[in-house]
């Protein structure tokens, strides 16, 4: 019975050997081109950093600086987007928050929201995103007409 179970482990231990090496072990940056290049192993690839959020290439309808704790915007506001509505009565409006202060940016973006809709708009019409600033001074929201 030995006789027969000895290739079977034997067969075992070898497979065991190698394979924490080649999943469990941190690849060096030769090793993963090495596995990147390799079709027939995809689920040994380490993923790699989260891909960066797609660049802005819109330009923007109304920035609103946050440079103080209360700007006054709202009249501002109210003009270009009654100007907005006035040559597309369907539009839709995306509010983005660009700061690096995720905190800013919920009260930037709150803010905002806020006053459009005292002003009459339906929040159904009013998309809300954010996006990183690429400095920590910058604290706006950008609008953007659809």
């Amino acid at each position: 019975m030995l006789s027969r179970c000895l290739p079977l482990l034997v067969l075992f231990l070898l497979a065991a050997c190698g394979y924490p090496e080649t999943v469990f072990r941190p690849q060096a940056k030769a090793d993963q081109a090495a596995l990147a290049s390799d079709d027939a192993a995809p689920a040994l690839k380490e993923p790699g950093p989260a891909p960066a959020p797609p660049e802005e290439t819109r330009k923007p309808f109304i920035v609103i600086h946050f440079e103080e704790a209360q700007p006054d915007y709202a009249q501002d506001l109210y003009d270009a987007l009654k100007g907005a509505l006035a040559r597309k009565p369907s539009a839709r409006f995306d509010l983005v928050a660009v700061t690096r202060n995720p905190d800013a940016a919920e009260r930037s973006m709150a803010d905002v929201m806020h006053t459009i809709t005292a002003m009459g708009m339906p929040a159904e019409r009013l998309s809300l995103s954010s996006v990183a600033a690429a400095d920590d001074k910058t604290n706006e929201v950008w609008i953007y007409v659809r």
